[in-house]
């Protein structure tokens, strides 16, 4: 079940057409964070929600130290981390992915505003 907020962002990626400039975005801080995100270029904004869910659960589960420098790099606020109450992985995933999401969004649709 989506959350009002993933609706809401969802929602917002489609309607500028941005949905491109969000991938590249996030395969960019992935990349200089030393982090792999590999997704179709072609998957609609609900799509990536999902391939954001999955790749921040791997690397949390799998590689910390990775995931920490992938969320200092998209701009995540330390204070915004430990503020989340969920105590379970997946949870917790979901909840970074809407932060991580909401972040890069901002990125891109400010660099698109000031052209």
């Amino acid at each position: 079940m989506e959350s009002p907020g993933e609706i809401a962002l969802i929602e917002q990626i489609e309607s500028h057409d941005l949905l491109k400039n969000l991938i590249q975005q996030i395969t960019k801080d992935a990349d200089l964070a030393g982090a792999m995100f590999v997704c179709d270029k072609d998957i609609s904004a609900k799509e990536l929600v999902l391939e954001m869910y999955v790749f921040l659960f791997q690397l949390m589960t799998a590689d910390f130290g990775t995931y920490l420098n992938f969320l200092y790099r998209v701009d995540i606020p330390e204070k915004t981390l430990k503020s989340i109450t969920e105590t379970e992985p997946e949870l917790i995933a979901k909840h970074v992915t809407l932060l991580v999401l909401k972040r890069e969004w901002q990125k891109v649709w400010f660099r698109n505003k000031s052209q």
